[in-house]
């Protein structure tokens, strides 16, 4: 928390006996509730406040006393939270039995950490006051595997005697670590004479030394080993049964990209702390190094280190900071003595990170989410991380820049996002749960599909291991920063390196919108490998609007035929990519140009191929169209998925582009010949042979006889009962409150109503049920699409000269409405004021 925020909280508290509602601070504050809440309990966790009564609560100030922090020394160990949390909570619980723990073996290659780790559970058996933890006794077994003779009497002891040139009796290792911990490494290349005996001592606490025949020594020994080989393999069978507890630690390749990170800081600071200096580390280096596969492990990388600095030191020994590596001024990391961690500060970044979790975890609205997250991240973060010191957010940020280059040349839109991304991470470090995340993803594919689509594209080429919470994060922190008004895909396709990516770049930019991917193909590409290319692309993305490409090659015949089944819309190829077509086409979709119009105008304004293929799809198909909106659409189609006939297509069409569709077909007879069905939800002026059905008729007697007539060799006839059925539940007030996401069913509806009914007198007007229940759905569902800030579309005529009945429709209908508009604080469009229009005088 910012101190001016936190002084200030306290001064508004200050004279307050009776204390404040969380409301009543936000107001003082001029912040939002939910910020003004992060606030409170940040000091409410460090007992500067506390809380008394309920609904609402009240927040007084009191006197915080510092507890203790709690610290576990295994938190000096690199991924104790992560990689090997089980591993050491597995240590924890084996030295921890009583009475002297169980024998545990530390599995794991050179370096890994096995003797640090060793050296942590001695600590923690003292930490916790345990006895047989006086001391630490280390023994590398492979110092005298060549001598098993004189490996035993190191570990057994001897008498005088025992062997030629045991002069004088020997207390063995075994004996000296009574009452302490006695670890051996490289426990395999212990022989097989020496393993029994250690089982034998395992199984009893006594052994016999070495010439010893009748005297049996006892000794209260806590037993570690270690070893970097396959103990099934490597250890006597009855030995190795023996050990009850078998950890295995991974190798620093295998350890998460944080970890690696964390642990190349540590050996930094430490370079830094030993030479008193500050280290200016190329981001190229540092990536070299976690990159590194050397078997050595950590101490490989220790050495690595080493010699970096003993290199920058030699060059530059009066300097006060070391320069390692080729010094790339954009992207360094800057490394001092004074990094080392503190106890308070890791307290501190757990707060916040628990805070962070709360908010991903009880937000469900994306757009309160990305102000929530951008709040936290001013008045939490930013300005108390040095993005100097940040590696892995020098990384990130360094390949969504280049992204960024590459789609639309516009740092601008990711460059907030981008630094609170990598704060957030910092303080997060990656632990957010794969299946929240992806839940996350799905909502924001679904909510704001454009926007997820870029940031999947500014996060390419990141690191698997961060990319799901770095590409989920800045879609969130992207929303609005992206439009989502432009209806069609636009896909740029050439040969070459860059070709298609650079125009992309260019057109993009100048467009000042996200409007067209690119994908570069080899030159040796052939129409297959394009075709294979582009069906990847469009599998990732709804295309039931439609699909415009501009190509440098091939068959226009060939790729319609091997594509458009693919796509649910139409279908525009262009066969010539500049960059003044692309920008042309770009400057229509942001615009707003329908499909017809800009294909038109391509093949008007082009010199070149163009190809509006000649029909709406080549597939048997059902067009189903809501003037209510794609969502209601969409959830008709579900109806219809389980019903019809699975050789059917089903194509969802927003109500504009239906119209539009409808007045080519008028002219042009073939163009829907695959069309059997129209299905909307209200009054269609279908000039065309393709019969249509207005869903609502569901609602009369005789409703299934005309279904049966209207699927005839759609559906089984079995089916008609229960789609009518699923379609009635539908457009019910019961169906109506599903399909509503977050406005309160019973107050909308309620509401609504009275819009209808007052509709119904100002224009004289005595609207049917089924044609009542359809204006009611439709303005509840437009509530919800302004609050949500849904598309607009220009509007096909003068609004001033709609009447009905002799009255004027639009000034009337804005003073119906205004009440509504009011209550929930939206503009309602030109755009829906004509729809409403259009379903009245229906």
């Amino acid at each position: 928390m910012k101190k001016e925020t936190h002084d200030l909280i306290i001064k508004i508290l200050e004279n307050e006996k009776e204390g404040l509602s969380t409301i009543d601070i936000a107001n003082a504050l001029n912040l939002s509730r939910s910020a003004t809440s992060l606030y409170l309990n940040k000091l409410l966790e460090k007992q500067e406040v506390y809380q008394k009564g309920s609904r609402p609560v009240f927040w007084q100030l009191t006197k915080a006393s510092d507890d203790e922090l709690l610290t576990d020394v295994f938190q000096q160990y690199i991924g104790f939270d992560g990689s090997v949390e089980e591993a050491i909570n597995r240590c924890k619980a084996a030295v921890l039995y009583p009475p002297l723990g169980l024998p545990l073996l530390l599995c794991g290659p050179s370096g890994v950490g096995k003797s640090f780790l060793a050296k942590l559970i001695f600590d923690y058996l003292k930490e916790n006051k345990k006895d047989q933890a006086k001391k630490f006794i280390v023994f590398n077994c492979a110092d005298y595997a060549n001598n098993p003779e004189l490996l035993s009497s190191i570990l057994f002891g001897h008498t005088k005697g025992a062997f030629t040139g045991a002069d004088s009796e020997r207390t063995g290792l075994l004996s000296e670590a009574n009452g302490g911990v006695l670890f051996l490494d490289e426990v395999h290349r212990l022989s097989n004479e020496n393993q029994e005996k250690l089982f034998q001592f395992m199984d009893t606490g006594k052994f016999r030394p070495m010439g010893e025949e009748s005297k049996l020594v006892s000794s209260q020994v806590r037993l570690l080993f270690a070893t970097t080989e396959n103990p099934k393999e490597a250890l006597l069978t009855t030995f190795y049964r023996r050990i009850s507890v078998i950890v295995d630690l991974p190798p620093l390749n295998k350890r998460p990209i944080l970890e690696r990170i964390s642990l190349i800081n540590h050996l930094f600071i430490r370079e830094a702390i030993r030479l008193n200096k500050e280290l200016k580390i190329d981001n190229d280096l540092f990536r070299s190094l976690l990159d590194q596969q050397d078997p050595g492990n950590v101490g490989s990388l220790i050495n690595s280190i080493q010699m970096y600095c003993a290199d920058a030191l030699q060059k530059n020994p009066s300097n006060e900071l070391l320069l390692l590596g080729d010094n790339n001024e954009a992207f360094f990391t800057i490394i001092s003595a004074s990094q080392s961690s503190n106890d308070a500060r890791k307290n501190y970044l757990n707060q916040l990170n628990t805070t962070f979790i709360s908010l991903i975890e009880n937000t469900e609205n994306m757009l309160n989410l990305k102000e929530d997250l951008f709040q936290f991240d001013t008045h939490f973060l930013e300005g108390n991380f040095d993005s100097e010191h940040d590696v892995l957010g020098n990384q990130l940020t360094n390949q969504i820049t280049k992204n960024n280059q590459m789609i639309i040349n516009d740092e601008r839109i990711t460059n907030q996002a981008t630094l609170c991304m990598t704060r957030l991470l910092q303080i997060n470090e990656n632990t957010l749960s794969i299946k929240l995340l992806e839940r996350l993803k799905e909502q924001v594919s679904r909510q704001f599909p454009r926007t997820a689509l870029f940031a999947s594209y500014v996060t390419k080429g990141i690191s698997s291991e961060v990319k799901l919470f770095v590409e989920v994060i800045m879609s969130i922190l992207l929303i609005e920063k992206i439009s989502e008004d432009i209806s069609y895909h636009a896909l740029l396709v050439a040969h070459g390196n860059t070709t298609a990516s650079s125009i992309q770049a260019v057109a993009n930019n100048l467009c000042g919108e996200y409007v067209f991917d690119a994908i570069n193909m080899p030159l040796t590409s052939s129409i297959r490998d394009v075709i294979a290319q582009v069906k990847l692309w469009l599998s990732e993305r709804n295309t039931s609007e439609g699909v415009i490409m501009l190509v440098d090659m091939g068959s226009l015949t060939h790729l319609y035929k091997s594509l458009k089944p693919q796509i649910l819309g139409e279908l525009l190829v262009i066969n010539n990519l500049t960059t003044s077509y692309a920008l042309e086409i770009g400057q229509q979709l942001v615009n707003g140009q329908m499909f017809y119009d800009v294909a038109k105008n391509a093949e008007k304004n082009f010199i070149t191929n163009v190809q509006y293929f000649e029909g709406f799809s080549v597939e048997k198909n059902i067009i189903i169209s809501s003037i209510s909106g794609t969502d209601v659409s969409k959830k008709l189609k579900e109806i219809c998925e389980k019903n019809i006939n699975a050789d059917i297509k089903l194509i969802v069409l927003n109500f504009n582009e239906l119209r539009n569709i409808l007045e080519r077909a008028s002219v042009d007879s073939n163009y829907l010949k695959e069309t059997s069905l129209i299905l909307t939800t209200s009054y269609l002026d279908n000039h065309t042979d393709v019969p249509s059905v207005n869903l609502l008729d569901v609602l009369d007697t005789d409703a299934e006889k005309n279904l049966n007539i209207a699927f005839k060799n759609l559906i089984h006839p079995n089916n008609v009962g229960n789609i009518l059925n699923e379609f009635i539940h539908f457009f019910s007030k019961e169906g109506l409150s599903e399909k509503l996401e977050f406005l309160n069913p019973e107050v909308i509806i309620r509401q609504v109503e009275m819009i209808t009914e007052k509709c119904e007198k100002r224009f004289n007007l005595q609207l049917r049920a089924k044609m009542k229940f359809n204006f009611t759905m439709h303005l509840a569902l437009m509530v919800e699409r302004m609050m949500l800030g849904d598309a607009d579309y220009p509007v096909p005529n003068d609004l001033s000269v709609l009447k009905i009945n002799d009255k004027f429709f639009y000034q009337n209908m804005k003073d119906i409405l205004y009440t509504l508009e009011q209550f929930y604080r939206i503009q309602i469009s030109d755009w829906e004021i004509f729809v409403l229009h259009e379903i009245l005088n229906a």
